[in-house]
């Protein structure tokens, strides 16, 4: 890849139906062009002066046959010259410089305000497990996550954050009025620590929800799920379910004997849903974890056939492998959209899972980050920053999205990262969190990938984590995403293609589907 940092605002796109779009990162607008038009584009864009094209065509001796266009006459020509030429200076083929666009830096300020807004709050309750999978972050193929050592979240520390967490909710920092703050349990098990997710949710309903408003959430293996019906009910929980399809599709979630689980959660949630059964449909669902002893199809129809469901689905995480379990990872490992595209009734299963499939997440960055008629909040609608800058890759703003913390402590900006990149800590004494020098932590991260991605032409919907780049705390860190413009290309037409074919998807996700 080139080390040109200016690129052209403009992408001209081709979907498998032969059509013909112009897509404006600048000003964030796609447009459906007549072939000629968008013949002209490419000749601009191939640095054909078009005046001087236009003056050496035989358009005075009858229409003229242009390649991949048809034949056009003189009066059709010179209409689509002048439609270019208004494209032009309306804003559209110009430059962007792409170092510059990517130049931003974080803040203690930003990362505070993020916080005191923060939408949810997850406690590692326990590393303690009544399973032994084999693809468990603290199994066997990861390095990336602290040693087990069959731990319980310290109460204390949990208040502390949380007592940190209300004065910023309760400052003039927090502008998100009467929303909703999630509370999330996660393990480990978390229900082979019940005692302190009972502490907590009636610890925050008695101490301080009179100012917030507190929902709560929890991941189980569903193998103690039974024990407590009554006060995940009472307290309507959101119930996250982990279960990867039938009985076989299930084999590498054992107990920690090594014994299957699977008939043991099966009967647990047939006993919820019987006793429950309002409360199963609106706040049970199911997660599953793809790999190679099952199938996106699989998975489906087992769900829907057994419980209506509709299960999210993921692919197991290739970051923080160990070098010595590579080869055993890649041989359970399967990817989504290959299954997927494999099965027989794909098409069924497209439309049921669409917004929970990675076209739909595609297509919703897309349509939320680069169309003219989406605004982030009522700012952006008023006043939209032309050109404004942006941090390199697609990493969050740290606690914008959530703040995780570890069974010992840790506090991290996601579940998902290795917990050596910590950016703070709470004890039973009090917290541990410098905003500044977490700033500088990023920022020296966005610096050592900033030409990178300068050169990348994906800069405006990228979703790589910058902990998720396996050498970012090397001397030389190589994101493997980055695209050229081309491949962009066939990206964004493969999104616009998307709703070639199905256009009520465009409206299907804009209701149904956040980033």
């Amino acid at each position: 890849m080139k080390n040109n940092t200016k690129k052209k605002s403009y992408t001209l796109l081709e979907t498998s139906n032969k059509n013909r779009y112009i897509f404006d990162r600048h000003l964030k607008k796609v447009h459906l062009c007549h072939p000629l038009l968008h013949l002209m584009m490419k000749l601009n864009n191939d640095g054909i002066d078009l005046a001087s094209w236009l003056e050496n065509l035989p358009i005075d001796t009858g229409p003229v046959e242009i390649r991949d266009c048809g034949k056009y006459s003189k009066e059709e020509i010179r209409y689509y010259y002048g439609k270019f030429l208004f494209l032009k200076e309306n804003g559209y083929f110009t430059e962007i410089d792409t170092k510059e666009k990517l130049s931003l830096n974080i803040n203690a300020n930003i990362i505070e305000y993020s916080l005191a807004n923060t939408a949810q709050i997850i406690f590692e309750v326990t590393d303690k497990c009544n399973c032994n999978c084999r693809y468990c972050w603290f199994g066997d193929f990861y390095s990336f996550h602290d040693e087990r050592k069959n731990s319980n979240m310290d109460i204390q520390s949990a208040k502390n954050i949380l007592h940190f967490l209300a004065e910023l909710w309760n400052s003039s920092l927090n502008t998100s009025y009467n929303r909703v703050i999630y509370l999330t349990f996660y393990g480990g098990e978390p229900l082979l620590n019940f005692p302190f997710i009972k502490e907590i949710v009636e610890y925050v309903n008695k101490s301080m929800a009179s100012r917030n408003r507190f929902a709560f959430a929890i991941t189980s293996n569903g193998i103690l799920i039974q024990n407590y019906m009554e006060f995940l009910v009472k307290y309507n929980f959101e119930i996250l379910i982990s279960l990867d399809g039938n009985e076989q599709n299930n084999a590498y979630r054992v107990s920690e004997n090594g014994k299957p689980i699977f008939q043991t959660i099966i009967n647990n949630v047939n006993t919820f849903r019987k006793k429950y059964p309002d409360f199963f449909s609106t706040n049970i669902n199911f997660v599953s974890v793809l790999h190679n002893k099952n199938s996106v199809s699989e998975i489906y129809h087992f769900f829907k056939e057994h419980f209506n469901k509709i299960p999210q689905i993921g692919p197991l995480n290739p970051v923080g492998v160990k070098e010595s379990q590579k080869k055993g990872f890649w041989k359970t490992y399967a990817n989504l959209k290959q299954s997927l595209y494999q099965t027989e009734d794909y098409s069924v299963i497209e439309k049921d899972m669409f917004t929970k499939l990675p076209k739909a997440q595609d297509a919703t960055i897309f349509l939320h980050k680069l169309n003219d008629f989406c605004f982030h909040d009522y700012n952006d609608l008023l006043f939209p920053e032309e050109n404004s800058k942006q941090t390199p890759t697609g990493t969050c703003v740290p606690f914008s999205k959530k703040v995780f913390i570890s069974v010992n402590g840790k506090i991290l900006p996601c579940e998902r990262i290795g917990q050596q990149f910590a950016l703070g800590i709470v004890t039973p004494k009090g917290v541990e969190l410098d905003f500044e020098k977490i700033a500088q932590r990023y920022n020296t991260y966005f610096e050592k990938i900033r030409k990178q991605c300068s050169n990348c032409s994906n800069t405006e919907l990228c979703t790589q984590c910058i902990f998720n780049i396996s050498s970012i705390d090397e001397k030389e860190s190589v994101c493997s995403g980055a695209m050229s413009e081309a491949d962009f290309s066939n990206y964004i037409a493969s999104i616009i293609e998307s709703f070639e074919e199905k256009p009520e998807t465009f409206s299907e996700i804009l209701k149904e589907v956040l980033i």
